[in-house]
């Protein structure tokens, strides 16, 4: 696997609503394999690989969670999260404001030597503070500039830790896959944006004609740590893909997304059929907005998602590969499955 176009994506900006730089490499990595790229208004990208047999699309986002400036208050910020950020896991880290330059920060924190009474902040409560006098932070910064968490990627033995692998490993997936075979399908793919903020891109991307199936590749929240009751470790990371029935927003195409299943099950490959109801991903808007269309999930467990550091099992990125390429060099059995009521 080639893990250095991962750290790439993994390492560019691509807040919400300004995703270029991560589109920017994904673009120069698909180009060789896609016959057609478009892009709409909003900034989604449409690829097609033009070919024979059924009409797929594959969608990965291209945004991650971020954060926006709000105001300036002497010498320091006041930001609004752009997707859902836990407060706990904002206090007292580190940031890059991308003002007229790219800035670091950190969030103000308070040492135990203070004594202050504990309180759970909100993330627009919180400020940011950037080391800089008030005269030259507002030399520097403006209200809307956009702020991340700073770019981070270890690749260890067995697994990659990193920033945004939401989404950036639904973009990795796609392009391993598309780099090893060649598909029997006539295949599109899109790489939206805004899906951190409402499944906004994913809404807005106009198809001229529907499609046989959707697959919308993800990085899920892998909910197998210790501490958590265990109703909710419905994916657990080093079991492979996980392919969702339902989630707070979704049901899935149950004939499909079982027929994934029984392909991973006869080319052995590790995977997990999952129901859960929190959560949502790009197959929500897709299996509706362009008309009734066929839809699941698949996504690759990822602990610790919407923090400035997530984790993801090797072995689980590459089942997730090994499982696309199965279905796109031979999408008809799992499109022609057909689950049905015991007599």
């Amino acid at each position: 696997m080639r893990y250095e176009f991962l750290r790439k994506l993994c390492e560019a900006p691509g807040v919400p609503g300004a995703e270029t730089p991560v589109k920017e490499i994904f673009l120069e990595e698909l180009k060789p394999f896609v016959d057609e790229i478009e892009e709409d208004p909003l900034g989604n990208i449409l690829l097609h690989k033009k070919g024979r047999g059924p009409k797929i699309l594959l969608d990965a986002h291209l945004d991650e969670v971020a954060f926006m400036v709000a105001g300036l208050e002497g010498a320091f910020l006041r930001v609004v999260p752009l997707g859902g950020v836990d407060p706990k896991v904002f206090y007292g880290q580190r940031l890059i404001v991308w003002g007229r330059q790219r800035l670091p920060a950190v969030v103000v924190s308070h040492p135990p030597h203070i004594g202050q009474e504990k309180k759970d902040f909100s993330v627009e409560e919180l400020y940011l503070d950037l080391g800089l006098g008030a005269e030259k932070l507002a030399d520097l910064v403006k209200v809307g500039d956009l702020v991340t968490f700073p770019p981070y990627f270890e690749e260890t033995e067995e697994a990659i830790m990193a920033k945004a692998l939401d989404d950036r490993v639904g973009l990795f997936v796609i392009a391993e896959a598309l780099a090893q075979i060649n598909p029997r399908a006539d295949l599109f793919i899109s790489a939206t944006v805004q899906e951190e903020v409402g499944l906004r891109g994913a809404q807005g991307l106009k198809i001229k004609e529907p499609f046989d199936a959707v697959l919308a590749l993800e990085g899920t929240f892998a909910a197998d740590t210790p501490g958590l009751p265990a109703h909710l470790k419905a994916t657990k990371a080093g079991q492979g893909p996980e392919i969702r029935l339902s989630d707070a927003r979704f049901v899935a195409d149950r004939h499909l997304a079982l027929g994934l299943a029984e392909l991973a099950t006869k080319k052995g490959i590790l995977h997990q059929v999952v129901v859960k109801n929190r959560g949502s991903t790009n197959a929500t808007a897709f299996q509706i907005t362009q008309g009734a269309t066929r839809a699941v999930a698949v996504s690759v467990p990822v602990r610790y998602l919407h923090t400035p550091v997530n984790l993801a099992f090797k072995k689980d990125i590459e089942a997730t590969v090994e499982l696309l390429k199965a279905f796109l060099e031979d999408p008809q059995d799992a499109l022609a499955y057909r689950w049905s009521y015991p007599s």
